[in-house]
This record gives structure tokens, sequence and C-alpha cells, in this order.
């Protein structure tokens, strides 16, 4: 059985306040966001400041976008076009037109054009998977799959179907979990045309990540009994991963730590978890936050924070899916993710007591002076250039949000929101980590607090 704690599968149990997600229909543009067409929706949470001029904006800025600009901007590297991810952040946090404009603006400088289509002959959607050449060509494919009888412009299904009924839950996570957010924000803003670029982008992106998902047993008769941080705790002192991934590793890592045969390790300890949606997003926070050190200057790990902006998705997406089989699948195989990526970092130990406990935020970011500190916290964040930032703060107001944890029991995350902003700030002189906060040669080169 999932455990969804005050969710209940297959139900819409209405929490208090409003919620609003916007949904497409049918106008001149059949990719724009009706300023009209609003339904409530319990597992959607947005600040005030949406209008239908910043809703027109946007869409009409995600509509240039598609038809402009590749889902890569680095074809050598795979670096991921993020300015569709930017402006939906921007304006579920209530960003002023301005705002959206002036965040395209800085996104548009590094992308790359679009490419002309293959022709038909030469394209097979199962044959070219993974090659990037066809990312227009899987656009079409899917554009059509939406329209098409059997799913009648209804994005959960199209995504539902091609995740577990074609094998797309193996390449959604590719990619540092790019395709998977992309799909997030379809689903949380029903914007179709996001669909179609989240599962072109998972059929042509080249890390794969099945080695470890493919030894995953989805029975929920045979779900495990232990939380996520007891199974950190455990892979923290397996000595079998040792000599699986270095320090001296390029890139993410992933891909050494795949070819060492490390992906049934992996999965062996993503069996052990109990299926809890909570507990899948805690984790999916401390797993990139509580890594900080005492004494040591902050660092936050590049890869391991799209375990959080990714876990801002974990709700929307378990509750669009129609079969409680699907739910514990997509739950499972989230987590078994987040394991890889936190192995391929280098097991860093989890500083969780400092982090909630310890940890003083700078007078800075504390906002003691003002009645809602997360309001001037939000405002700042939106001025990093860098996307992640303000997918990492939004991460955190919703994980607030969706916690079901007494409130005496609750994880502060405005003050782990805090320490992300003193991390990053100033903007122009702080940056994510890239070299491995698991490691003890990456800390020696880090000054001390």
């Amino acid at each position: 059985m999932i455990r969804l704690k005050k969710y209940t599968v297959g139900s819409k149990i209405i929490q208090q306040g409003v919620i609003w997600i916007f949904f497409f229909v049918a106008t001149t543009n059949v990719y724009a966001i009706s300023s009209e067409s609003f339904i409530k929706n319990p597992y959607i949470y947005h600040l005030p400041g949406i209008t239908p001029e910043t809703i027109e904006t946007c869409s009409r800025l995600l509509q240039h976008n598609h038809e402009h600009y590749h889902i890569f901007f680095n074809s050598e590297h795979h670096f991921h076009n993020h300015a569709t991810h930017y402006l939906l952040a921007a304006l579920g946090l209530g960003a002023s037109s301005h705002t959206l404009e002036h965040i395209y603006e800085q996104q548009k400088q590094v992308q790359q054009p679009i490419r002309p289509l293959h022709d038909n002959k030469d394209f097979d959607v199962n044959k070219c998977l993974g090659d990037e050449n066809y990312y227009g060509n899987y656009l079409e494919f899917f554009k059509k799959e939406l329209e098409s009888e059997k799913y009648h412009g209804n994005v959960e299904d199209l995504i539902e179907y091609y995740l577990f009924n074609k094998d797309y839950l193996d390449l959604v996570f590719n990619g540092a979990y790019h395709p998977f957010i992309h799909l997030g924000y379809a689903l949380e803003f029903q914007v179709k045309i996001m669909a179609v670029e989240g599962l072109a982008m998972a059929a042509v992106d080249r890390v794969n990540v099945k080695d470890v998902l493919k030894h995953l047993n989805y029975d929920q008769n045979k779900d495990g009994n232990k939380t996520a941080l007891e199974i950190i705790e455990l892979i923290i002192k397996d000595q079998r991963f040792d000599d699986k991934v270095f320090f001296n590793d390029e890139a993410t890592k992933v891909d050494k730590l795949l070819e060492r045969g490390s992906g049934p390790l992996i999965a062996e300890y993503a069996q052990m978890w109990k299926c809890d949606l909570d507990d899948l997003r805690r984790a999916s926070v401390l797993v990139n936050t509580a890594v900080i050190r005492p004494k040591k200057a902050l660092r936050l790990d590049f890869f391991l924070m799209h375990a959080t902006t990714s876990g801002l998705f974990i709700d929307i997406f378990v509750h669009s899916l129609k079969k409680t089989e699907n739910q514990f699948k997509f739950l499972k195989a989230k987590f078994a993710i987040d394991l890889l990526y936190y192995v391929a970092r280098g097991r860093p130990k989890l500083n969780v007591n400092y982090l909630l406990n310890e940890y003083q935020s700078s007078k800075e970011h504390s906002y003691s002076d003002v009645q809602n500190p997360w309001l001037p916290l939000i405002d700042k964040c939106l001025t990093h250039r860098d996307t992640h930032v303000v997918k990492t703060i939004r991460a955190l107001v919703y994980a607030e949000k969706f916690d079901s944890a007494q409130e005496k029991d609750k994880m502060s995350y405005l003050k782990i929101a805090q320490m992300v902003m003193d991390a990053l700030f100033p903007a122009d002189k702080k940056q994510w980590s890239h070299e491995g906060v698991g490691w003890e040669e990456y800390w020696k080169t880090v000054e001390d607090s």
C-alpha cells in the first residue's frame, strides 16, 4: 500500500484555501494558457500575483521558445534549455510580466535554433531514441499523438500511457531529471506544449538510467520497511560502493557509476524503502541541503539540487496517475534515481541536525523585521539569473505547504530556504558545486567559515 498520508489515492481531498491551476482550451492558439479557465486542484499551489496579463505574457513566451529553440543549448554536453522552467516557476511565484520578459531575454541569449525535420522515411519512433537530431520529429510525433482520438488533448492520459506502457519511465529520469521536470510543469499548468516537449526530450536525452530501474521489483506486496534516511545511512557504510565512483571521474559521475555495475546495488537499496510520499519529498530536500558542513563555507551540489527541484512535482505527478500500481512504480522509481545521484556525488554525510537546529541564517536573508520572511526571500530569488535558484526556493515553498507532519514535527523549510539564499547570493560571487560534495578531497578546497 502506498502511504500518501493526508492524500487518498484515486480521490480528491480538497485542502483549505483556494489553489488554482491553468487549463488549456481551444483558442486561436491551442497552446495558449487561458486566463478564463481556472479549476481548483488540491495538489497545486501558486502565490498571489498571477493575472490575465502575466498568463498571456507567459503563454506568448512559451510559444516563441517552442517555435524557435532546441531543447538543448549545447549539443556536446546536452545542456538543457531552461527557459520554460524559469518562466513557469516565476509565474507560479506571482512574477510580473516585466519580470517574465526579462527572464526570457536572458534565457534566449544561450539557446540554439531548433533544427529542420528529418524526412519521415528516416525517422522511426523506436529506433531513433537517444538521438537529439530527431528532436523535431519527436515533437511532431507527440503533437499528433496528443490530438489523436485516443487522447483528445488529455495531457495526463498521454503521459501515463507512455510512461507505463511504452517504457518512458526509464527515459524521463534521464538527463538529471529534466524530462520529468518538464512533464511536471505540463501537469501543473496543463500546458500541452510542455507535455509534447517533455516526452520528446525524454526520447532524445542520452544518459540512460534504465540499468537501475530494470532491477526494481514493483510488486506492492513486496514494499520495503525503511525510511529514506535510514537507507542513506546504510549506503554510507557500504564498502561495495568504494570502487564504483571516484572524485576524479568527470561530469555527473553517473555514467561511470553505472558502467562499473552499480545499477543492481542501487536498486537493492531502493527496494528497502517503504513507499511514502511525505518521506520521499523530505528526502529530496535533505539529500541536497543537508550536505553543508559546520565550520565550512556553504556549498550545495548542482546535481543533488535536481533531486529537490524535481521533488516539487512528486505530489502533482502521483495524483495525476489514474492507476494505483502506476503511482507505486513512479514513487519507487523517483526514489531509486535520487539514490543514484546521491551515490554518484560521493555519498555525502547528511548533517540534518546542523541544518535544522544549529545553522544560523545570515541577517541579510533572515528578514527578522518583517511579518512573513518568505515574501522578501521569494522576491529576491526572482532576481537571480540562474533558474535553479528560483526552482529550489519554489520547491521548498511547496514542501512546506504539502508536508503533512504535525507543526511541531515539521522541518523548517523557511530556514532551509534562507540557507540556500546564503549559499547562492551574491549571485556574481557564489554558485553551485560541480565537483562532488561527498569527497573529502573536495572539502579540503573549501574555505573555513
